[in-house]
């Protein structure tokens, strides 16, 4: 099996699979491609995707994407095939970046079925309100290669949803929740009627932790580097406990090299209550 890019590894283990048979290896290029996700019904099927350190960090200087290798980069973009929407906190884009571009010949399969190139990138705010630096600095403005949409609430400020739209990007108006942020349910009902079937969530963890507590999550992929982070004070995935219900695994992959073991990538179910 050859890679599909010269840095990276033709291949990863399979160490366990829900659906049976022994450990093996499976080329890069296919991994993820072809899932089995349930059919949506009533809303967007979510699922979520965040890299972790071994000691639970989902940020490490300041940056979530600093913490995994480039086969997890990869594989991010791998997932973003399935998607018709990819949904971020306003605090990712304020910290890392928003790009929803997938592989080159992921497009192509994207285009014959049908579908834009990329997901539309959607980001989930109350208030809207992005700084200077944010709108002159990060792809999420200056991109015009994805579609781009901001759901905000009433705490936005017209300044704000002008500014906004002046940059290409579409607005939504949605109710607020009971803790004043963006109603994730309106907005996944706002989506629906976009045409809108399966949403790829990457954070952050805020984001994560209010999708859990309304249950909208039908699956979460977890990377697990091989790399402490030991910093203090450093958000998890999740930022708060968001569920007693045992998750149901799917399957997981390893990666290693000649220096030995070096990421871990989980897939797991939230069964529906």
């Amino acid at each position: 099996m050859e890679s599909p890019m010269p840095d990276l590894p033709a291949t990863l283990r399979v160490v366990y699979d829900r659906q049976g048979g022994a450990p093996r290896d499976v080329a890069l290029a296919e991994v993820y491609l072809d899932l089995d996700f349930p059919s949506a019904i009533d809303r967007p099927f979510v699922y979520v995707n965040m890299v972790q350190t071994f000691d639970g960090q989902a940020v490490l200087q300041g940056r979530a994407y600093t913490i995994g290798t480039a086969v997890d980069h990869f594989l991010l973009r791998q997932l973003r095939v399935h998607a018709d929407a990819v949904l971020y906190g306003a605090g990712t884009l304020r910290t890392d970046d928003v790009v929803v571009t997938t592989h080159p010949r992921l497009q192509d399969r994207r285009r014959r079925e049908g579908r834009p190139r990329n997901p539309l990138a959607v980001i989930a705010t109350a208030t809207a309100q992005f700084s200077d630096q944010v709108f002159q600095t990060k792809k999420f403005f200056q991109r015009t290669d994805f579609d781009r949409l901001v759901a905000t609430t009433s705490r936005a400020a017209p300044p704000a949803l002008a500014r906004l739209r002046a940059a290409g990007v579409t607005v939504e108006i949605l109710p607020l929740d009971a803790r004043g942020e963006v109603d994730l349910e309106a907005l996944l009902r706002r989506l629906w009627d976009r045409g809108v079937r399966r949403v790829l969530c990457e954070g952050g963890p805020t984001l994560n932790a209010a999708l859990a507590r309304a249950g909208l999550i039908d699956e979460i992929f977890v990377t697990t580097t091989l790399r402490l982070g030991g910093e203090a004070g450093q958000p998890r995935i999740f930022t708060e406990p968001v569920s007693s219900r045992r998750l149901i695994p799917l399957s997981v992959l390893l990666y290693a090299d000649a220096e030995g073991l070096r990421e871990l990538y989980f897939r797991f179910r939230f069964p529906r209550s």
